[in-house]
């Protein structure tokens, strides 16, 4: 797990906050909102980042892997996570072909990431990648890319009679990166907290007016 924090900003808040020093209670939502404000900005420039690298990125999925730990008033403790996973079926990186049918003297390619080449995964012992549906218990859900591995009777009923579910053996879906792996690299990862330079002053500027605007319209600050 990636940790990536708003840099400077302890000085920052001190620099911007000093008309509001006397107001603790307003000081305190200022910052609390400018952080958080800034954390959503962080966390949107690195989907940005993810979906400039990879042909798919599935909706949510990234999202979900990039937690805020949000401010809370009182307290500047906040950051973005960024946390790993298993990378997503290759179905979903273009392949060709798409359905089941069409069998290339190659395989089935795919292309990961945006300006690639297509590219055939091979596996010494293994057939060459083809498309078929994934099999779910008695079920088959939605298509996927595999390869069979060579000798192997692939599939038998495993279960109680009546209640046999098809279980695959020597049969492995491919999967693609996942997206969160362009976060990994450091320069990607200086992007997102140059973001969050640029975004914070101006954030927390405009809440620091905001509260002081509230303040002069309730006659508690002249």
């Amino acid at each position: 797990m990636i940790r990536l924090d708003i840099p400077n900003m302890d000085e920052t808040i001190r620099a911007l906050t000093a008309s509001l020093q006397h107001m603790p209670k307003e000081c305190e939502i200022a910052v609390s909102r400018a952080i958080n404000r800034t954390l959503n900005a962080m966390r949107a420039e690195a989907i940005r980042i993810a979906r400039r690298a990879y042909v798919y990125v599935p909706p949510g999925r990234l999202f979900d892997q990039l937690y805020l730990k949000k401010a809370q008033r009182g307290t500047t403790k906040a950051c973005l996570y960024i946390s790993g996973r298993r990378g997503i079926s290759q179905y979903h990186f273009r392949p060709a072909p798409k359905f089941p049918g069409t069998k290339p003297p190659a395989g089935v390619s795919a292309q990961i990431r945006q300006g690639g080449t297509r590219k055939v995964y091979q596996e010494p012992g293994y057939s060459k990648p083809f498309i078929m549906k994934k099999l779910r218990g008695i079920d088959f859900g939605g298509y996927g890319v595999f390869m069979r591995k060579k000798g192997v009777n692939n599939f038998h009923k495993k279960g109680r009679k009546g209640a046999e579910g098809l279980v695959w053996k020597g049969v492995k879906m491919l999967f693609g990166a996942s997206p969160i792996q362009s976060l990994l690299k450091k320069e990607n990862q200086q992007q997102i907290v140059d973001k969050a330079s640029e975004v914070f002053p101006r954030r927390l500027q405009h809440e620091v007016n905001f509260q002081i605007g509230k303040l002069a319209a309730s006659g508690k600050m002249r």
